[in-house]
């Protein structure tokens, strides 16, 4: 009839907007599935993510054995994340290699997940190029679980005096063995002496895994914490404040 509308409009407009508040909800707010280990999240709708800026301990997969403070940092993820709707910020580079979307992450209330993690001690910096806009920030934080010994950093020491010095690039943020033949790739202008592991982390360089191991429990030098001491302080510190962005 003229001058009326037809129903089967009003009805296509309501499912129009319905579908569009849907998804500007999954544009903005998306929830987890399941944590996969320490800075890899599965969302709900299936995809993967990859925290950004952030490397924590492997946990068991494959043939290879979970490393110490692993299924610490998966438990630190878990109890940052579950029940949470969070945002994903992403930077230049979206995705990795493997298809993961590539993001900073933060909780509704406003908590920096990625820093949060490596404020408990739960992983290190991992400056990778081109994402670095929140690299800093995140050594910040870093820094700050280094002075108080929290987590993995109970298992460096600040005053170690290893034979040989730890060769740095400058360039990709990595430090390797003396004796490394990665490290002996790396051009003059590039290479910097790192006095010892807590140097090079204080510094901002993460360890090169074809010749570093870490975290690992036994070090020359002195005497360190067992895994069992560090992760009961690790379990009694899951309440601590979050940090915010």
């Amino acid at each position: 009839m003229k001058g009326r509308f037809p129903r089967r409009w009003i009805g296509l407009i309501l499912l129009f907007l319905t579908a569009s508040v849907v998804c500007a909800d999954a544009d903005g707010w998306v929830r987890v599935r399941r944590v996969a280990d320490g800075d890899t999240i599965v969302l709900q709708d299936g995809r993967h993510v990859r925290y950004i800026g952030i490397d924590t301990p492997e946990i068991d997969h494959e043939n290879h054995r979970a490393e110490p403070m692993g299924f610490e940092a998966r438990a630190m993820n878990r109890h940052l994340v579950d029940g949470w709707q969070l945002r994903l910020v992403q930077d230049r580079e979206k995705k990795d290699r493997y298809g993961r979307i590539l993001a900073y992450v933060y909780r509704r209330d406003g908590l920096f997940v990625n820093a949060e993690m490596l404020n408990q001690g739960c992983g290190y910096l991992l400056s990778r190029f081109p994402n670095i806009s929140k690299e800093q920030e995140l050594l910040t934080f870093q820094r700050d679980a280094m002075q108080h010994a929290r987590g993995i950093w109970t298992l460096v020491r600040k005053d170690a005096q290893p034979p040989h010095a730890l060769l740095g690039n400058r360039r990709s943020r990595r430090f390797h063995a003396h004796n490394c033949p990665m490290g002996k790739r790396i051009s003059e202008k590039n290479r910097i002496w790192l006095e010892n592991e807590w140097t090079a982390f204080w510094s901002g360089y993460s360890p090169a895994k074809e010749c570093i191991v870490f975290p690992r429990q036994n070090e020359n030098g002195g005497p360190r914490p067992s895994i069992s001491q560090i992760t009961t302080r690790f379990y009694a510190a899951t309440g601590a404040i979050g940090v915010r962005p």
